[in-house]
């Protein structure tokens, strides 16, 4: 994800691991052919987490990547402590950057403040056998609040890789960028979904890397699809329990604010093909003009969408809904959220779909740029064959094309429409030279 700067659906029945066919991954490249299981302590039953204690609003961390092997390093037994390479650092960076976004924890470079909120220690350790096999080593310090010793310090989040060669060449979508994400989830706290660390059978219906980057699951078995490609930025519930932590981004919720988050660059070859968006109540804009693949985009909040080839790899998290979409060249489906959305028309075939007679209205009206009559459609068959029978009023349902004297055209749709009476439409949406064709009203 480039910043300018579902409820979840219901998956299918989840097949163990071991059980899934991939016949397009190379068995080498697949996400869940190492297990990622690491040495986290105790994680899962601790409410531990960093906390703001300068009272700014902000979780500040901060990052060396120049300590040494600490205190969890030499219990492990670990050896060949070594620290990130150029490559791991700049990938380690972008995480934190798409984190710090959403959320209130910000990253700073090691001596760039008198006193953090906490600090993370991250390097490598040697790939040999006397090490395991485990791809990530972490631990989370039980640091507790000392009255009388307010100035003592806490302990660091002590963070390692196993530093063999594809590791080491990281970036984000291969494994490398996958066991650092694995890494910086864990020293914020975050447990796996499946605490069980002899299982890889999954411990809920979402339990699938396509909703959070700590399961051993791969994403395909909740309907995801990323094409062979690690996952290396904080899913859907990663984010979500990373808000709950720590908070949404305070600057987020401001309305006044306008984000745009930049989906062309999911087709770059070294680029994250996953990213959730969690900024709350600010503007957000939704772009994906460049792709060539076929799109279903959904801006309701708790949803995924489908760009750039891959399925379900954008998500948005409960609260958060999409004002604005351009849409790529292919053939898209766009599903209009509650809020008013100004969408963008690509130059394929384009359905827009309402599934309420609410999410466009004569006071919040959405606008389908470039529609183009013959080509594009739009849906609003959800609702416009649900009649209001035994009800005591007078007409019927009623749709029918405005034609501005400016040239707008606006489709209208009245759920009770009483000629001898009229009053404003329930459901108003403008696109130019749209014709009664043009209007999906039956399933």
């Amino acid at each position: 994800m480039n910043i300018n700067p579902p409820v979840p659906m219901m998956p299918p029945t989840v097949t163990p691991t071991e059980n899934l066919p991939s016949p397009h991954i190379d068995p080498d490249t697949r996400p869940a052919a190492d297990t990622y299981w690491s040495g986290v302590d105790n994680l899962a039953t601790r409410s531990s987490r960093w906390i703001d204690k300068d009272g700014n609003g902000k979780i500040d961390i901060e990052v060396d990547f120049s300590a040494g092997p600490g205190s969890y390093f030499k219990k492990l037994g670990l050896t060949g402590h070594s620290q990130l390479s150029a490559e791991q650092k700049q990938e380690l960076i972008d995480q934190m950057i798409d984190i710090s976004h959403e959320t209130n924890l910000v990253f700073h470079d090691k001596g760039t403040l008198e006193k953090p909120d906490g600090t993370i220690n991250f390097g490598n350790f040697a790939p040999v056998p006397s090490n395991g096999r485990n791809l990530v080593q972490v631990n989370f310090p039980e640091n507790t609040s000392a009255p009388h010793n307010p100035d003592k310090p806490d302990e660091p989040a002590e963070a390692y890789v196993r530093g063999d060669a594809r590791n080491l060449k990281a970036n984000g979508r291969n494994r490398g960028g996958h066991a650092l994400a694995h890494a910086l989830l864990h020293a914020r706290g975050l447990p796996h979904p499946n605490p069980d660390d002899k299982s890889n059978k999954p411990a809920n219906p979402t339990d699938s890397q396509g909703y959070s980057l700590l399961s051993s699951v791969p994403e395909t078995a909740t309907g995801h699809d990323f094409q062979g490609n690690y996952v290396t930025r904080a899913q859907l519930h990663d984010m979500a329990a990373l808000q709950l932590r720590y908070g949404a981004n305070s600057e987020s919720r401001d309305k006044s604010l306008e984000t745009e988050y930049d989906a062309n660059f999911i087709t770059q070859s070294d680029t994250a093909v996953t990213f959730t968006i969690a900024s709350g109540d600010g503007h957000e804009t939704l772009l994906a003009d460049k792709d060539t693949h076929d799109q279903h985009i959904n801006l309701n909040h708790g949803t995924f969408s489908s760009i750039g080839g891959f399925t379900n790899n954008v998500a948005i998290t409960r609260g958060t809904h999409i004002e604005d979409v351009a849409t790529g060249s292919g053939t898209n489906k766009i599903i209009a959220s509650t809020v008013t959305n100004s969408i963008i028309l690509g130059s394929g075939q384009n359905t827009v779909v309402f599934n309420n007679s609410w999410d466009s209205t004569p006071r919040d009206t959405d606008i389908l740029h470039h529609f183009k009559s013959g080509t594009d459609k739009i849906d609003i068959s959800e609702f416009s064959q649900k009649l209001y029978n035994g009800t005591f009023t007078g007409g019927t349902p009623h749709l029918d094309i405005q034609k501005a004297a400016d040239g707008a055209s606006y489709v209208r749709y009245w759920s009770v429409y009483n000629p001898a009476d009229p009053s404003e439409p329930d459901f108003k949406v403008r696109a130019d030279g749209v014709q009664m064709s043009d209007i999906i009203t039956k399933k």
